[in-house]
Protein backbone atom coordinates (compact mmCIF):
# COMPACT_ATOMS: atom_id res chain seq x y z
CA UNK A 1 0.00 0.00 0.00
CA UNK A 2 1.33 3.50 -0.99
CA UNK A 3 0.10 7.07 -0.12
CA UNK A 4 1.34 9.83 -2.57
CA UNK A 5 3.73 7.17 -4.04
CA UNK A 6 5.20 6.36 -0.35
CA UNK A 7 4.54 3.23 1.37
CA UNK A 8 2.93 3.30 4.53
CA UNK A 9 3.56 1.47 7.84
CA UNK A 10 0.56 -0.21 9.36
CA UNK A 11 1.73 0.05 13.09
CA UNK A 12 4.04 -2.01 15.30
CA UNK A 13 5.21 -5.38 14.06
CA UNK A 14 7.45 -6.43 17.07
CA UNK A 15 10.21 -4.75 19.84
CA UNK A 16 12.69 -6.59 20.24
CA UNK A 17 15.19 -6.24 23.76
CA UNK A 18 17.96 -7.73 25.16
CA UNK A 19 18.58 -9.41 28.40
CA UNK A 20 21.54 -10.95 30.27
CA UNK A 21 19.29 -13.32 32.47
CA UNK A 22 17.26 -15.84 30.01
CA UNK A 23 15.65 -17.96 32.58
CA UNK A 24 14.49 -14.80 35.04
CA UNK A 25 13.01 -13.04 31.78
CA UNK A 26 11.54 -16.33 30.56
CA UNK A 27 9.54 -16.33 34.06
CA UNK A 28 8.45 -12.92 34.01
CA UNK A 29 7.22 -12.74 30.44
CA UNK A 30 5.32 -15.87 30.83
CA UNK A 31 5.01 -16.05 34.40
CA UNK A 32 4.37 -12.05 35.78
CA UNK A 33 2.80 -11.11 32.84
CA UNK A 34 0.82 -14.09 31.24
CA UNK A 35 2.42 -13.46 27.70
CA UNK A 36 2.66 -16.68 25.66
CA UNK A 37 6.55 -17.70 24.79
CA UNK A 38 5.63 -18.48 21.18
CA UNK A 39 9.16 -19.23 19.50
CA UNK A 40 12.32 -20.24 21.34
CA UNK A 41 14.58 -20.06 18.74
CA UNK A 42 18.38 -18.75 18.63
CA UNK A 43 19.88 -14.89 17.39
CA UNK A 44 20.44 -15.99 13.52
CA UNK A 45 23.40 -13.96 13.68
CA UNK A 46 24.35 -15.16 16.74
CA UNK A 47 23.82 -18.73 17.56
CA UNK A 48 24.95 -18.71 21.06
CA UNK A 49 21.92 -16.68 21.69
CA UNK A 50 18.38 -16.92 22.36
CA UNK A 51 15.79 -15.55 20.39
CA UNK A 52 13.21 -15.41 22.88
CA UNK A 53 9.49 -14.31 21.09
CA UNK A 54 6.87 -13.06 23.45
CA UNK A 55 3.32 -12.59 22.00
CA UNK A 56 -0.72 -13.43 22.50
CA UNK A 57 -2.42 -16.52 22.10
CA UNK A 58 -1.72 -16.98 18.19
CA UNK A 59 1.86 -14.54 17.71
CA UNK A 60 0.20 -12.10 15.42
CA UNK A 61 1.90 -9.29 14.33
CA UNK A 62 1.58 -6.55 16.49
CA UNK A 63 1.88 -8.74 20.18
CA UNK A 64 5.90 -9.34 20.00
CA UNK A 65 8.03 -8.86 22.65
CA UNK A 66 10.93 -10.35 21.87
CA UNK A 67 14.61 -10.77 23.78
CA UNK A 68 18.10 -11.55 22.73
CA UNK A 69 20.07 -13.44 25.55
CA UNK A 70 23.12 -11.83 25.83
CA UNK A 71 24.70 -13.06 29.03
CA UNK A 72 27.63 -10.90 29.51
CA UNK A 73 26.38 -7.49 28.10
CA UNK A 74 26.57 -3.97 30.42
CA UNK A 75 23.06 -2.84 31.29
CA UNK A 76 21.29 0.02 29.59
CA UNK A 77 22.18 3.08 29.50
CA UNK A 78 18.97 5.35 28.84
CA UNK A 79 19.44 8.59 26.78
CA UNK A 80 19.72 10.02 23.30
CA UNK A 81 20.06 7.27 20.87
CA UNK A 82 17.68 4.44 23.23
CA UNK A 83 14.52 3.06 23.33
CA UNK A 84 13.18 4.63 26.84
CA UNK A 85 9.77 3.08 27.08
CA UNK A 86 8.03 0.28 25.65
CA UNK A 87 3.73 0.25 26.19
CA UNK A 88 1.81 -2.84 25.76
CA UNK A 89 -1.70 -3.22 25.21
CA UNK A 90 -4.35 -4.36 27.88
CA UNK A 91 -8.21 -4.71 27.31
CA UNK A 92 -10.27 -2.75 29.82
CA UNK A 93 -10.13 0.25 31.00
CA UNK A 94 -8.41 1.64 34.46
CA UNK A 95 -10.05 -0.98 36.69
CA UNK A 96 -8.18 -3.49 34.71
CA UNK A 97 -4.96 -1.20 35.41
CA UNK A 98 -5.73 -1.61 39.05
CA UNK A 99 -6.38 -5.70 38.91
CA UNK A 100 -3.03 -4.82 37.39
CA UNK A 101 -1.51 -3.23 40.54
CA UNK A 102 -2.69 -5.90 42.76
CA UNK A 103 -1.42 -8.34 40.98
CA UNK A 104 2.29 -6.41 41.02
CA UNK A 105 1.98 -5.69 44.69
CA UNK A 106 1.81 -9.30 45.01
CA UNK A 107 5.21 -10.25 42.72
CA UNK A 108 6.97 -7.04 44.10
CA UNK A 109 7.24 -5.51 40.73
CA UNK A 110 8.11 -1.45 40.90
CA UNK A 111 5.44 0.40 39.50
CA UNK A 112 3.97 3.99 39.16
CA UNK A 113 0.33 5.32 39.34
CA UNK A 114 -2.37 5.65 37.21
CA UNK A 115 -1.88 8.38 34.51
CA UNK A 116 -3.60 9.46 32.13
CA UNK A 117 -1.10 10.01 28.31
CA UNK A 118 -2.16 10.45 24.94
CA UNK A 119 -6.18 10.30 26.32
CA UNK A 120 -5.85 6.68 27.77
CA UNK A 121 -5.43 5.20 31.28
CA UNK A 122 -1.50 3.69 31.89
CA UNK A 123 0.58 2.29 34.57
CA UNK A 124 4.31 2.74 34.01
CA UNK A 125 6.15 -0.31 35.37
CA UNK A 126 9.93 -2.20 35.31
CA UNK A 127 11.11 -5.57 34.26
CA UNK A 128 13.79 -7.17 37.32
CA UNK A 129 16.37 -5.87 34.65
CA UNK A 130 14.96 -2.52 34.60
CA UNK A 131 13.17 -2.96 31.37
CA UNK A 132 11.08 0.65 31.25
CA UNK A 133 7.64 -0.22 30.40
CA UNK A 134 3.85 0.37 30.24
CA UNK A 135 0.70 -0.49 30.42
CA UNK A 136 -2.05 0.75 27.97
CA UNK A 137 -5.48 0.40 28.45
CA UNK A 138 -7.16 0.30 25.34
CA UNK A 139 -11.06 -0.25 25.91
CA UNK A 140 -11.75 0.92 22.34
CA UNK A 141 -9.61 -0.83 20.44
CA UNK A 142 -11.25 -2.13 17.18
CA UNK A 143 -8.18 -4.78 16.55
CA UNK A 144 -8.73 -8.03 16.55
CA UNK A 145 -7.42 -9.49 19.94
CA UNK A 146 -6.11 -13.02 21.25
CA UNK A 147 -5.46 -12.66 25.02
CA UNK A 148 -3.50 -15.66 26.44
CA UNK A 149 -4.95 -18.13 28.84
CA UNK A 150 -1.86 -17.92 30.94
CA UNK A 151 -2.47 -14.21 32.03
CA UNK A 152 -2.33 -14.20 35.83
CA UNK A 153 -4.91 -11.20 35.83
CA UNK A 154 -8.82 -12.31 34.31
CA UNK A 155 -8.63 -12.15 30.68
CA UNK A 156 -10.84 -9.25 30.37
CA UNK A 157 -7.64 -7.22 31.67
CA UNK A 158 -5.21 -9.30 29.73
CA UNK A 159 -2.20 -8.12 27.71
CA UNK A 160 -2.92 -8.49 23.76
CA UNK A 161 -0.39 -6.05 21.92
CA UNK A 162 2.33 -3.71 21.71
CA UNK A 163 1.47 0.03 22.85
CA UNK A 164 2.75 3.24 21.84
CA UNK A 165 7.11 2.81 21.98
CA UNK A 166 8.77 6.21 23.40
CA UNK A 167 12.81 7.24 21.70
CA UNK A 168 15.17 9.07 22.93
CA UNK A 169 17.44 11.71 21.07
CA UNK A 170 19.93 14.30 20.67
CA UNK A 171 17.96 16.49 18.00
CA UNK A 172 13.99 16.29 18.23
CA UNK A 173 13.17 18.44 15.50
CA UNK A 174 15.31 16.16 13.07
CA UNK A 175 14.17 12.83 13.99
CA UNK A 176 10.54 14.40 14.11
CA UNK A 177 11.23 15.68 10.31
CA UNK A 178 12.69 12.10 9.30
CA UNK A 179 9.00 10.55 10.87
CA UNK A 180 6.86 12.65 8.95
CA UNK A 181 8.73 13.96 5.77
CA UNK A 182 10.40 9.95 4.94
CA UNK A 183 8.26 7.44 6.97
CA UNK A 184 4.86 9.32 6.48
CA UNK A 185 4.05 9.72 10.47
CA UNK A 186 1.68 12.26 11.58
CA UNK A 187 2.52 14.73 14.19
CA UNK A 188 -0.63 15.17 16.43
CA UNK A 189 -1.47 18.87 16.28
CA UNK A 190 -1.95 18.99 20.03
CA UNK A 191 0.88 16.69 21.70
CA UNK A 192 3.65 17.57 19.34
CA UNK A 193 5.61 14.47 21.26
CA UNK A 194 3.10 12.09 19.46
CA UNK A 195 3.00 10.56 16.08
CA UNK A 196 1.08 7.81 14.43
CA UNK A 197 1.43 5.65 11.50
CA UNK A 198 -1.04 3.58 9.35
CA UNK A 199 -4.53 3.20 10.69
CA UNK A 200 -3.53 5.35 14.18
CA UNK A 201 -4.16 4.47 17.22
CA UNK A 202 -2.24 2.95 20.39
CA UNK A 203 -0.18 -0.33 18.72
CA UNK A 204 0.63 2.62 15.83
CA UNK A 205 2.00 4.88 17.88
CA UNK A 206 5.26 6.37 18.98
CA UNK A 207 6.07 8.85 21.41
CA UNK A 208 9.34 11.16 20.65
CA UNK A 209 11.87 12.87 23.37
CA UNK A 210 14.40 14.90 23.69
CA UNK A 211 17.33 13.79 25.77
CA UNK A 212 20.90 15.88 26.83
CA UNK A 213 22.40 12.87 27.49
CA UNK A 214 23.81 10.29 25.34
CA UNK A 215 22.59 6.69 25.94
CA UNK A 216 24.05 3.14 25.08
CA UNK A 217 22.47 -0.40 24.66
CA UNK A 218 22.45 -3.29 26.96
CA UNK A 219 20.66 -5.46 29.08
CA UNK A 220 17.09 -4.01 30.31
CA UNK A 221 17.20 -1.90 26.74
CA UNK A 222 15.96 -2.36 23.46
CA UNK A 223 17.50 -3.19 20.98
CA UNK A 224 15.34 -2.48 17.83
CA UNK A 225 12.07 -1.33 17.22
CA UNK A 226 10.15 -3.45 13.93
CA UNK A 227 7.00 -1.55 12.07
CA UNK A 228 4.58 -3.63 9.73
CA UNK A 229 4.18 -4.20 6.38
CA UNK A 230 1.76 -6.45 4.58
CA UNK A 231 4.10 -8.49 1.92
CA UNK A 232 7.11 -8.31 0.18
CA UNK A 233 5.60 -6.50 -2.31
CA UNK A 234 5.62 -3.75 0.29
CA UNK A 235 8.91 -4.00 1.68
CA UNK A 236 10.70 -4.00 -1.54
CA UNK A 237 8.85 -0.63 -2.06
CA UNK A 238 9.68 0.61 1.04
CA UNK A 239 14.04 -0.13 0.46
CA UNK A 240 13.28 1.42 -3.10
CA UNK A 241 11.80 5.06 -1.11
CA UNK A 242 14.66 4.66 1.91
CA UNK A 243 17.51 4.82 -0.39
CA UNK A 244 15.83 7.19 -3.06
CA UNK A 245 16.27 9.54 0.09
CA UNK A 246 19.94 8.69 0.89
CA UNK A 247 19.47 6.23 3.55
CA UNK A 248 21.26 3.19 3.82
CA UNK A 249 19.64 -0.64 4.28
CA UNK A 250 20.41 -3.75 5.03
CA UNK A 251 18.75 -4.83 1.87
CA UNK A 252 15.89 -7.48 2.67
CA UNK A 253 16.77 -10.14 5.29
CA UNK A 254 14.69 -13.73 5.01
CA UNK A 255 13.87 -14.50 8.88
CA UNK A 256 11.81 -17.04 7.59
CA UNK A 257 8.92 -16.06 10.23
CA UNK A 258 8.62 -13.24 8.32
CA UNK A 259 11.08 -10.84 6.39
CA UNK A 260 12.94 -7.90 7.49
CA UNK A 261 14.86 -4.42 6.08
CA UNK A 262 16.90 -2.38 8.65
CA UNK A 263 17.47 0.65 8.84
CA UNK A 264 18.93 3.49 11.42
CA UNK A 265 17.26 6.48 11.78
CA UNK A 266 18.70 10.06 12.69
CA UNK A 267 19.58 9.62 16.07
CA UNK A 268 20.58 6.26 15.76
CA UNK A 269 18.17 3.92 16.83
CA UNK A 270 17.89 0.59 14.67
CA UNK A 271 14.31 0.33 13.04
CA UNK A 272 13.03 -2.26 11.07
CA UNK A 273 10.32 -2.98 8.65
CA UNK A 274 8.75 -6.75 9.23
CA UNK A 275 6.41 -8.47 6.49
CA UNK A 276 3.43 -9.64 8.77
CA UNK A 277 4.19 -13.34 6.97
CA UNK A 278 4.24 -16.10 6.77
CA UNK A 279 4.41 -16.09 10.52
CA UNK A 280 5.45 -18.34 13.73
CA UNK A 281 3.99 -21.66 12.11
CA UNK A 282 6.15 -21.64 8.97
CA UNK A 283 8.59 -24.08 10.91
CA UNK A 284 6.10 -26.28 11.29
CA UNK A 285 5.47 -26.42 15.48
CA UNK A 286 2.10 -26.83 16.32
CA UNK A 287 -0.30 -23.65 17.25
CA UNK A 288 -1.06 -25.65 20.32
CA UNK A 289 2.89 -25.67 21.04
CA UNK A 290 4.23 -22.94 20.55
CA UNK A 291 7.25 -22.07 22.00
CA UNK A 292 7.82 -25.65 23.67
CA UNK A 293 10.94 -26.94 21.64
CA UNK A 294 14.29 -24.96 20.21
CA UNK A 295 13.01 -24.09 16.80
CA UNK A 296 14.98 -23.69 14.01
CA UNK A 297 14.73 -22.05 10.56
CA UNK A 298 16.01 -24.69 7.86
CA UNK A 299 19.10 -22.80 7.16
CA UNK A 300 20.34 -23.53 10.33
CA UNK A 301 18.92 -27.01 11.25
CA UNK A 302 22.77 -28.51 10.11
CA UNK A 303 23.95 -27.04 13.07
CA UNK A 304 21.03 -28.02 15.88
CA UNK A 305 23.37 -30.74 17.69
CA UNK A 306 26.35 -28.13 17.54
CA UNK A 307 23.64 -24.88 19.10
CA UNK A 308 22.15 -27.13 21.52
CA UNK A 309 25.45 -28.21 23.33
CA UNK A 310 26.25 -25.11 22.82
CA UNK A 311 23.39 -22.86 24.77
CA UNK A 312 21.97 -22.81 28.09
CA UNK A 313 18.19 -24.99 28.83
CA UNK A 314 15.18 -23.33 29.76
CA UNK A 315 12.98 -24.30 32.53
CA UNK A 316 9.71 -23.52 30.91
CA UNK A 317 6.09 -25.18 31.53
CA UNK A 318 3.86 -24.34 29.28
CA UNK A 319 0.43 -23.26 30.94
CA UNK A 320 -2.40 -25.46 29.87
CA UNK A 321 -5.83 -24.35 28.67
CA UNK A 322 -8.39 -25.12 31.22
CA UNK A 323 -10.65 -28.08 30.75
CA UNK A 324 -13.47 -26.79 32.45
Amino acid sequence: MTTNNRPVLHGLHHITAVTSRAQGNLDFYTKTLGMRLVKKTVNQDDVSAYHLFYADAIGSAGSDLTFFDWGHIRPVRHGAGTVHESGLRILGGEASLKLWIEWFDQQNVSHGDIEIVSGKPTLAFQAPEGQRLRLIADEKSTTDVHPWHGSPVPLSAAIVGLGSVGISVADFAQTAAFLTDVLGFTQNSEDKALFETGPGGTGAQLRLQASDYRGSDGAGGVHHVAWRVRDGAELTAWQDHLESHGYRTSGEVERHYFRSLYFRIPGGILFEIATDGPGFAADGEDIDHLGETLALPPFLEPRRAFIEANIQPLDYQPSLPSKS
